[in-house]
């Protein structure tokens, strides 16, 4: 079940039908949302940009998930931009609805609890799972994110680096891990991935 489906027809005529192409920004990072989100199909990917502008990515949202929703509730920083990952199709309902659907639906409200705690431990465990990958395993994690959002002709060792958080000489050795291996190519300071399949494994899946 999805928390979509415990709407009653009076908030199901207030929700607001969008499409949003890949790349195309559904919730920018620092700025005020009035909206919740329910994902109806398509991949939407949440990240956080840090003070030196590189992204680190926290989530995955796809079908019959939401987000949007803790903005509701809190009206300090709000560092989590979400866009899409794919072509995506959404519900959005105004925060006034949805506040009010709440207030008179209980077990609506559980289900959002529920689905805030589940966030917090997947965050956690994400934590946890990105300290234990070597430089290689991490490295080959943001080449497949860069490589997916179609910028990793953008993507420097400099960059690569921070966003690995490691030193130029890991990375350094992990490139020509990967490149030996024919996983990617890295010529005139810039990357191109030769094995798409083997590559894009390492694309995170929550």
């Amino acid at each position: 079940m999805h928390l979509i489906d415990l709407m009653n027809e009076d908030i199901k005529k207030k929700l607001v039908k969008k499409t949003y192409k890949k790349n195309e920004t559904i919730l920018f990072a620092e700025q005020d949302n009035e909206y919740v989100i329910f994902m109806i199909d398509g991949i939407a990917e949440a990240f956080i940009l840090n003070v030196k502008g590189n992204i680190s990515t926290i989530h995955l949202y796809r079908s019959g998930s939401f987000f949007g929703e803790t903005e509701q509730f809190n009206d300090g920083k709000k560092p989590v931009e979400i866009v899409a990952f794919t072509d995506c199709n959404v519900y959005k309902l105004h925060r006034d609805d949805f506040l009010n659907w709440l207030r008179g639906d209980f077990e609506a409200t559980k289900f959002l609890i529920r689905d805030i705690t589940n966030k917090l431990v997947i965050n956690a465990e994400l934590i946890e799972e990105l300290s234990s990958l070597s430089v290689k395993e991490r490295v080959l994690r943001c080449i497949s994110l860069h490589y997916h959002r179609s910028e990793l002709n953008l993507l420097t060792k400099k960059q690569l680096a921070s966003e690995v958080n490691a030193p130029i000489r890991s990375i350094n050795r992990a490139i020509n891990e990967c490149v030996k291996e024919q996983l990617i190519a890295y010529e005139n300071k810039r990357f191109s991935v030769i094995n798409q399949r083997e590559v894009l494994k390492n694309l995170p899946t929550t």
